[in-house]
C-alpha cells in the first residue's frame, strides 16, 4: 500500500509546526485535544521545551465538548488563562478530533479577540498534514496581521528557521551564523516585538519551504526581494553520487553545495528538490541508484547496502532521539564521508 510506513516513523504533524512558529512570541497557544497531541508535541517535536517551558496548553476536550461542539468552554478557558499569563496573542491549534466535527477556529478566535482584544488566531490543523504546511499557514498569518509600516531598508530577514528542521537546538544557532547582517529570524531566536519590525528588512532569506509564504506575501506587500535556500559552502572535492533526504530547501542547499548530489523532500508535493515523496519503496528505489545517501538515521534500513549512508538527524523525522549520539554536521564534515 502506498504512503504505508512499515519502517519510517510517523514526521512531525501540522500542529507541531505551528506550534514551533509560536514558542518564543509569548503566545498563549492552545491545542484543541485531549492532551495526547499535546503531549507528542512537547516531547517530540519541541526541543526548546527541554531547555524552556512555553505557554503550550492542551485544551483538555471532552467526548462531550466534541460532540456537541461546546466552544464557549474553549474559550472560557483560553480568556481566563489570558487574564493570569498575559500573553501577547491567543492561538487556538486544531488535532484530529476537532477536524473530525468541523471546528471553526477562525470563528473561535474572533470571539475570543471580541472579550479580551488580544490578537487572536484560529489553525484547523488536523494533525494529519506535514509540519511545514502547519508552519507554513502561521508565519504568513502572523505576517499579514503583524508587519506594519516600513520605514527602514536594512539587513536580512530569516524565514522559516525551524528546530524541527535540525537535530537540536544548537544547530539551529549555526544557522543564523551564516547571515553576519541578521536583522531577526522567524522563527528562532525571536521575540513578539521582532514581529513589528519584519518590514524594514532590506532582504529575506527563506531557509525552508515552511517561510516561503511568508516571504511572498512581504514581496509583494513591501517590495522586499527573496531569495531560498541556505548560503553554504561549496564542497569543491569529488565524490560519488549523492542522495541528500529530508525538507525540501534544507536538502536542495545541501545537495547543491555538495555537488554531484540530488535532493529527495519528505514534506511538500512540490518545490526544489527532484523528487518528492514519503512512499517507502520509492525511497528505497531511488536510494539504491546513489552512491552515498545522506538521511535521519531513521532511513538507513531503506539505504541500499551497497551505499554508504551518512546519518543526518533531524527532530522532524526522528524527534531528537539521536541529537546526543550523531552531532550536527556542516558541509565539510559530510563531505569528509562521502565515497
Amino acid at each position: 500500500m502506498k504512503d504505508l510506513f512499515l519502517t519510517l516513523p510517523p514526521f512531525a504533524p501540522d500542529y507541531g509546526g505551528a506550534c514551533e512558529v509560536l514558542y518564543e512570541l509569548n503566545a498563549l497557544v492552545l491545542i484543541h485535544d485531549a492532551s495526547g497531541c499535546t503531549v507528542n508535541y512537547v516531547s517530540f517535536d519541541e526541543p526548546r521545551w527541554h531547555e524552556k517551558a512555553g505557554t503550550v496548553y492542551s485544551s483538555g476536550l471532552t467526548e462531550i465538548d466534541a460532540v456537541m461542539g461546546n466552544d464557549d468552554v474553549l474559550i472560557d478557558k483560553a480568556v481566563k488563562a489570558a487574564e493570569t499569563l498575559d500573553p501577547s496573542m491567543i492561538a487556538y491549534i486544531g488535532s484530529s478530533v476537532p477536524m473530525i466535527v468541523g471546528t471553526d477556529f477562525e470563528g473561535i478566535a474572533k470571539e475570543t479577540e471580541e472579550r479580551c482584544g488580544i490578537p487572536s488566531f484560529g489553525f484547523d490543523c488536523n494533525g494529519i498534514r506535514s509540519y511545514v504546511e502547519g508552519a507554513s499557514r502561521v508565519l504568513l498569518a502572523l505576517a499579514e496581521r503583524f508587519a506594519g509600516e516600513k520605514t527602514e531598508n536594512k539587513g536580512t530577514l530569516v524565514i522559516g528557521l525551524l528546530p524541527l528542521d535540525d537535530n537540536n537546538t544548537e544547530a539551529s544557532r549555526e544557522v543564523l551564523k551564516l547571515f553576519p547582517d541578521l536583522r531577526t529570524s522567524l522563527s528562532f531566536d525571536v521575540s513578539f516585538e521582532d514581529l513589528s519590525d519584519m518590514q524594514n528588512a532590506e532582504k529575506i532569506v527563506v531557509v525552508s519551504r515552511s517561510g516561503l509564504a511568508a516571504a511572498e506575501f512581504l514581496n509583494k506587500k513591501y517590495g522586499i526581494p527573496y531569495t531560498v535556500g541556505l548560503p553554504l559552502k561549496a564542497y569543491e572535492k569529488p565524490h560519488g553520487s549523492t542522495l541528500v533526504i529530508g525538507e525540501d530547501v534544507r536538502a536542495y542547499s545541501l545537495a547543491k553545495a555538495l555537488g554531484n548530489a540530488e535532493a529527495l523532500d519528505l514534506f511538500s508535493s512540490d518545490g526544489l528538490a527532484r523528487w518528492h515523496t514519503i512512499d517507502e519503496e520509492e525511497i528505497r528505489i531511488i536510494a539504491s541508484a546513489f552512491r552515498n545517501v545522506i538521511a535521519d538515521p531513521v532511513f538507513q534500513p531503506l539505504a541500499c547496502p551497497r551505499s554508504n549512508f551518512i546519518p543526518m538527524p533531524t527532530v522532524s523525522v526522528s524527534g531528537g532521539i539521536y541529537k546526543d549520539t550523531v552531532g550536527a554536521l556542516d558541509v565539510e564534515g559530510i563531505g569528509a564521508m562521502l565515497k
